[in-house]
């Protein structure tokens, strides 16, 4: 009962409340008197303004009537006055013709202008030149100032009129530029006649517009008028302002020419015909005796100005009694007032405490709600808060805040401190810290500084907590405490989950390349030995034999390479490389590669190109002729019968970009077909469908699967289609750019020059591979010196002049990387032979970093005698026959002739006689201790003494004395005396013939 009566209280109260809030104000407006001084105030003010507004406006309506009497005025005196000077000139015109023609002088040229511009002068000061103008339009003579040269006037209009008239009266012309002294003009001209009457030419008076008003204007300056003279063609004659146009304006298309067209005379109110939004009063008179009508306008602004300075006294007065009125009135309400509102205080007083109780009340409940509220909330909420106030002192906070962070209850109470708190906790070793003070002091300068955010804090039990800090507006924070242990775990498991996917994918990727180079090593071998085997006699029986098994090596090399293609595009390390390209030769190219196995199995290869595709596109061409190979040796594999299709047309009704086109490439055979059930199989690597053909194609599965993966790669689609009367179509779209530039033909292919007979270093650590390589370059008359390792290859390049190193890249003790990087490092030309690499391992990015190492060129394992001849001729220079028969006369002679003429470029004969005869006594000398040695036996002097004399011999191009040094170091090095002393024997023969040599390239011999 006693909840229902509180309510209704409120509620009767709340209604008083709001009539209460308007009583102060408003009180004193509901008393007779109050409301009479209002009204008798406002009807004074009424009336004084109706009274003002209608004495404005009067006198408004007076000020116009005034200015257009004014205009008016100025008007019939702009008339008289144009009509006086207009007709004067005329006049005098008229007189100083008849005067020359009493006289007897009809011919223009005898009239003087000067004469004409004295008689003519005294009838206005406008008047600033006289013309005598020819019946051709020349002017004959001008005053006061004469003409400079042959000057026409036949173009003017005056003229043009009084050559066609009689001009009986006045003509004032258009305003024009003269040529005389370039100033604005208007002319009034007068026929010259000749004896019968004929058209003789003219005398003109030239007028200066602006002298021509001035009279008139000066009279009326201060009045603010605009005057001018409008021919009867519109065109402004004179003009004081530009409201009514300049001289020379066609004004015929205003409203303000059409209104004057209407009268003779009258006032208009018009907008101006040159500036919008100007507003003009115009008064006009028409000129009768000339076509001149004279305007005068005054602008609106003008006289609201004048309206406006008349009006101001008018209303500074009305103001000042309206701000009398005001203030009586104002006093009179304010006694009122005053005495209404000490009548209501008390009861004023009295409603506002009772509305103060009542929005206590509803605040409290609303607290309480409120309250109730935020304590459930916490209470549910999975993370730890607290709130502290502006005081940095406990506010609230909830249950779960001491699971979160491992706070003892007995710390938390309301108005425990923040600086207690973070105590207790440092003094526990929640913090990790052992200076307790620092680590208090620093927590709080961090609150103070209001440096609010989130950050994550692992506690001593490993947990890791994510704190949220947040400022309140008022002063003071919230702080939220989650627990992210669960979710840092399985991040640190996703983390561990990647790295170990990408340790996969990387051991998978160096598994390959591990493989192929082990795989591609032996094939080198096994594939060289056979080709060299093929070129020895053979019957036909072991030829069959060894052309199954090179036919066998290859299809296994094929098969590699297939693996070796998918692994570099599932590691995304297969670069694209987009360049111009010719549509009609990539398929024409494609084709042909398989016209002779076509023609085996009695099948047909056609190429059709649709019309409308582009002659040159942009694009992976490689890539593209990479699928179209795949998918022609399928077609060409699985056809029994029939024509095989290779076909590019444009696919229509797709949207492109601008420039670019979507081709559909396709490959239509007469193979068993597909069902449609397995199409998609044979794009997955390793799939092939089973079949009866399928042991007699063979195959791996991998080329469908490789061909998806370059298509997808290139942005674009592939698929299968079965194919009228039997068969399959492969198909693939791509979206390709037209070509930046037409590309080039493609040079014919030039055979290379055969390079001379070289001296090759074979760096190889594998015999079989050493045996294949060697013996292929020694077929084309090649020396060649074979290293086991990348530090022989070293030490054989800084003893030994090389032309060209081959240089495998997986050697034991030093790789090929790591040789040729020493190499590049000797000096002289050592430094800068040729190095080419021979790899198993053709992985992505292998090829860049073997050039980036130094290197010359790569080849990829198995070679060839072809791909090294290739090399060969690329890195070597070219000779010709003669040459390569004059180096091996060289070689007979005991001499290279070409390093010797390298080593004396630049030498004095002086020096040169003293280094050969140094290098014969050192000969002499090594070749005594080597006898000396072999006596003895003593086969580490063998090779020390050989490897000297080898080095010296090299130096100065003595060839074969240092190939027979260094059989006899290698000899003794393997421990074979009997080898090395047998070689010391014969070399007797080798040192007189290099010596002999040798003293033939000295100067003082050849002087």
């Amino acid at each position: 009962m006693s909840g229902l009566g509180d309510t209704g209280t409120g509620s009767s109260a709340g209604k008083g409340s709001s009539l209460g809030r308007f009583l102060p104000n408003r009180l004193f407006i509901t008393r007779p008197g109050a409301l009479g001084l209002i009204a008798a105030g406002l009807l004074a003010i009424a009336v004084l303004w109706t009274g003002v507004a209608g004495q404005l406006s009067a006198e408004s309506e007076a000020q116009r009537e005034e200015a257009a009497r004014l205009a008016s005025t100025t008007a019939a005196t702009l008339d008289a006055h144009a009509r006086r000077v207009f007709t004067q000139v005329h006049t005098r015109l008229v007189a100083a013709r008849d005067a020359a023609e009493r006289g007897g002088v009809r011919d223009p040229a005898a009239i003087s202008a000067a004469t004409v511009f004295e008689r003519v002068r005294p009838a206005d000061d406008s008047v600033a030149q006289a013309l005598v103008i020819g019946s051709d339009g020349v002017i004959l003579s001008a005053a006061p100032i004469s003409p400079s040269g042959h000057v026409m006037s036949g173009d003017r209009d005056f003229f043009l009129a009084l050559a066609a008239g009689d001009g009986g009266r006045p003509y004032v012309s258009r305003p024009f530029v003269s040529r005389i002294n370039g100033s604005t003009a208007v002319a009034v001209a007068v026929r010259l006649q000749k004896a019968d009457g004929g058209f003789a030419g003219v005398l003109a008076a030239l007028l200066d517009p602006p002298d021509l008003l001035r009279p008139v204007i000066d009279a009326e300056r201060d009045r603010g008028a605009v005057l001018a003279l409008v021919g009867s063609d519109g065109v402004v004659r004179a003009s004081s302002g530009e409201l009514l146009g300049a001289a020379g304006r066609d004004i015929s298309a205003s409203s303000l020419f059409w209104g004057m067209r209407a009268a003779p005379r009258g006032t208009l109110a018009v907008a101006s015909p040159s500036i919008p939004g100007e507003r003009l009063h115009v008064a006009f008179r028409h000129v009768p005796e000339v076509p001149l009508i004279s305007v005068v306008a005054i602008p609106e602004q003008v006289i609201g100005a004048d309206i406006a300075a008349r009006s101001i006294p008018t209303l500074a007065a009305a103001a000042a009694v309206t701000f009398a009125l005001v203030a009586l009135l104002a006093a009179l309400l304010l006694e009122v007032r005053r005495r209404s509102r000490r009548e209501n205080d008390l009861s004023q007083e009295r409603l506002v405490l009772e509305e103060a109780n009542r929005e206590m009340a509803r605040a409290k409940r609303q607290a309480d709600e409120k309250s109730a509220l935020l304590e459930t909330t916490l209470a549910n909420l999975s993370d730890g808060v607290t709130v502290f106030d502006a005081n940095y002192r406990l506010v609230t906070w909830n249950d779960r805040l001491e699971e979160v962070i491992g706070l003892p209850g007995h710390l938390l109470f309301e108005g425990a401190t923040y600086e207690s708190i973070i105590r207790a906790q440092a003094e526990g070793g929640e913090f990790g810290s052992d200076d307790i003070e620092t680590e208090v002091r620093r927590r709080l300068d961090v609150v103070r500084a209001g440096s609010f955010g989130v950050y994550e804090r692992t506690r001593p039990d490993g947990r890791v907590i994510e704190i949220k800090r947040t400022g309140l507006p008022g002063g003071g924070f919230v702080t939220a405490y989650t627990d992210i242990t669960p979710r840092r775990r399985g991040e640190e498991e996703m983390r561990r989950a990647r790295e170990i996917a990408e340790a996969a994918s990387a051991a998978k990727s160096s598994f390959v390349a591990v493989v192929s180079h082990e795989i591609r090593t032996p094939m080198n071998a096994v594939i060289g030995t056979l080709g060299l085997l093929v070129d020895t006699p053979l019957d036909a029986e072991q030829r069959r034999y060894v052309e199954t098994a090179r036919e066998s090596a290859e299809h296994l090399l094929a098969i590699i390479n297939d693996i070796l293609d998918l692994s570099k595009i599932e590691a995304g390390k297969l670069v694209l490389e987009p360049s111009d390209f010719a549509v009609a030769p990539l398929l024409a190219g494609s084709v042909e590669l398989f016209r002779p196995a076509a023609r085996e199995r009695d099948l047909e290869i056609a190429v059709e190109i649709a019309p409308g595709v582009p002659a040159a596109l942009r694009g992976d061409a490689g890539r593209i002729r990479q699928i179209l190979l795949n998918l022609i040796s399928n077609a060409v594999k699985f056809s029994q019968r029939g024509q095989i299709v290779v076909s590019v047309a444009p696919v229509t009704g797709e949207a492109m970009g601008p420039g670019s086109w979507r081709l559909r490439f396709s490959v239509a055979d007469r193979g068993p077909g597909v069902p449609a059930e397995q199409r998609t199989l044979l794009f997955q690597p390793f799939s092939q469908l089973e079949g009866p053909d399928s042991r007699r194609t063979g195959g791996t599965g991998l080329g469908l699967a490789i061909c998806r993966r370059l298509v997808e790669l290139l942005g674009g689609q592939v698929g299968i289609d079965g194919r009228p009367g039997g068969g399959a179509v492969f198909w693939f779209t791509l979206e390709l750019p037209e070509a930046e530039r037409a590309p080039e033909a493609a040079p014919e292919p030039v055979a290379l020059a055969p390079p001379r007979r070289a001296r090759v270093l074979l760096a190889e650590d594998s015999p079989a591979n050493q045996l294949v390589a060697a013996t292929l370059l020694r077929k084309e008359g090649h020396h060649v010196d074979v290293a086991g390792n990348g530090i022989e290859a070293v030490e054989a390049t800084r003893t030994r002049p090389y032309d060209i190193v081959f240089m495998d890249m997986y050697m034991p003790e030093m790789d090929g990387l790591a040789a040729t990087r020493e190499i590049r490092a000797l000096p002289g030309p050592a430094g800068r032979v040729p190095i080419i690499a021979l790899t198993a391992n053709v992985m992505a990015g292998d090829r860049e970093r073997f050039l980036a190492s130094g290197m010359n060129g790569v080849l990829a394992k198995p070679v060839t005698g072809r791909m090294l001849n290739e090399a060969l001729a690329r890195h070597l220079p070219r000779v010709s026959a003669e040459a390569q028969a004059a180096e091996r006369g060289q070689t007979e002679t005991g001499i290279d002739a070409d390093h010797f003429a390298r080593l004396r470029r630049g030498l004095s004969p002086d020096t040169l006689v003293m280094l050969i005869g140094a290098c014969v006594d050192e000969v002499r000398q090594r070749s005594r201790s080597l006898d000396t040695a072999a006596a003895a036996s003593d086969l580490p002097m063998l090779q020390r003494e050989a490897h000297a004399l080898r080095g010296g011999a090299a130096n100065y191009g003595l060839r074969e004395l240092a190939e027979r040094a260094a059989a006899i170091e290698h000899a003794a090095r393997a421990g074979n005396g009997e080898e090395a002393i047998a070689i010391v024997r014969e070399l007797g023969d080798v040192v007189d013939r290099a010596l002999a040599a040798l003293k033939a390239q000295s100067p003082a011999k050849a002087g």
